[in-house]
């Protein structure tokens, strides 16, 4: 698993965070607990609800941004639209 360079925890600690929340701890006392900030433990928590409690949650994810597939009908009106519009470089040369 490749880690985040700056990152606290690895995910064995991660794991470990979000069992010792599940264990009655509170949120802020588990971060405190596990030296992160409450936002990190957070983060990590929610992760682990969200995916139904799967530990593939807990790993690091690309901070890439991603590029959503649009519809043809989508991409064909964005087209048309920046063929439509002027040149500003071209209407200042004329002047």
């Amino acid at each position: 698993m490749c880690l985040h360079a700056n990152a606290k925890l690895g995910l064995a600690g991660r794991l470990a965070l979000v069992r010792t929340v599940e264990d009655g701890l509170s949120l802020k006392a588990a971060a405190a607990a596990f030296n992160v900030s409450p936002a990190t433990a957070h983060r990590w928590w929610h992760r682990w609800l969200d995916s139904g409690c799967q530990t593939s949650s807990l790993l690091d994810r690309s901070s890439r941004p991603h590029v959503r597939e649009r519809s043809v009908l989508l991409r064909q009106r964005v087209f048309r639209g920046r063929r439509s519009v002027v040149d500003i470089r071209a209407l200042g040369r004329l002047c």
